[in-house]
């Protein structure tokens, strides 16, 4: 089963989410304002970095401001939400007021709520796999994380996409598109800069991977070979062999958003081999990550320009200690691009209004 001349209609439970999302956004920012003031009268403050980082800029006066004003934005985020969904406002107020509300809301989230600890537990899955498997004294260390602190920006992030959604939403209201597809986007279009985009955000992950795979065979790319040797004795070097697996996997999956084996799987995999890719199977992944690149990518900055790398050397002798994930925030940006052109060329035909293209 292939999918030439096929046209394939978006789940009915999917563009249902689509218009209630601004409703299950001033639901989610309820809960969620509720739950931080009890954190704030219970705890003293929210989760957001661990106590004993004393040098972490949150621990000051940024972060017993920034635990006040998650829960405050939360809050006129559940009335916005609720106005959206019932249009209690002109169409048009409610789509300016939603989009200016989301990039204000994401700008806080990715830049000041969300570091690099979730892009850094993907990247090194491997390395803790097999550590925790030949060692299970690590494992018990790797239960010991600041799990809650990890779940808070989860949450935080999952605002966003919801956000990121509800203004979508106004915004097809107030122009007159379909609410579930938005058929004012043209596919024609999204070929047009799909495809260069989609390169642009692959190669970033591939300098990383390229860098930490040449350290792994003793090369001391980007590095001065002290340096390298120190990573060597400590193992540091096969952790950071694990990192760049998980960069060149996400080179070939970026890739895949505009190869056939993206729209198709590849005839080899059984069962599956001819069959359609659904595509949320590649939109929810690629766009999460699109999210966590972007303030994972904030950090190593502020890292570089303010709080030092802790024993890293930072300069032009070692430029790929750091070099690569300054590219971070472009990657993010150039990776949700690449997600959206995806999206808009496999769409199919939307249900609610018939429409396809």
């Amino acid at each position: 089963m292939t999918t030439t001349g096929v046209q394939h209609h978006p789940p009915a439970a999917s563009v249902r989410f689509i218009e209630r999302a601004p409703l299950i956004t001033a639901l989610a920012a309820g809960i969620y304002t509720i739950t931080a003031f009890v954190f704030l009268l219970t705890q003293g403050s929210l989760p957001l970095v661990p106590a004993e980082a004393l040098s972490h800029e949150l621990n000051g006066p940024l972060g017993a401001v920034l635990a006040y004003v998650l829960p405050s934005l939360a809050m006129l985020g559940s009335l916005l939400g609720f106005a959206v969904h019932y249009r209690l406002l002109p169409a048009r107020a409610l789509a300016k007021g939603s989009t200016v509300f989301a990039s204000v809301y994401g700008a806080v989230v990715l830049l000041a709520v969300v570091d690099s600890n979730i892009l850094a537990t993907l990247g090194y899955l491997p390395f803790l796999t097999v550590k925790s498997l030949t060692d299970p004294g690590f494992l018990r260390t790797a239960i010991d994380l600041p799990w809650p602190i990890v779940g808070h920006q989860l949450v935080c992030i999952i605002g966003v996409a919801l956000w990121i959604l509800t203004a979508t939403v106004a915004v097809r209201r107030s122009s007159g598109a379909c609410v579930a597809c938005g058929r004012h986007s043209s596919v024609a279009t999204a070929r047009r800069w799909g495809k260069p985009v989609t390169i642009a955000a692959a190669i970033i992950p591939g300098v990383y991977a390229v860098t930490r795979f040449a350290w792994a065979a003793g090369i001391p790319f980007g590095i001065e070979p002290a340096f390298l040797q120190q990573m060597q004795d400590s193992g540091l070097v096969y952790a950071g062999l694990g990192l760049a697996s998980m960069a060149l996997l996400g080179v070939l999956l970026t890739l895949g958003l505009i190869q056939r084996w993206g729209s198709a799987f590849p005839r080899w995999i059984p069962f599956l081999g001819g069959r359609r890719v659904p595509v949320l199977l590649a939109v929810i992944p690629s766009g999460f990550v699109s999210l966590i690149a972007i303030p994972a990518g904030a950090e190593m900055i502020r890292v570089f320009t303010i709080r030092g790398a802790g024993g890293i050397p930072i300069d032009w002798a070692n430029w790929a200690t750091i070099g690569p994930t300054l590219l971070w925030i472009p990657w993010g940006v150039l990776l949700g691009a690449a997600t959206l052109a995806y999206y808009l060329k496999h769409r199919g035909s939307c249900r609610r209004c018939g429409l396809s293209g």
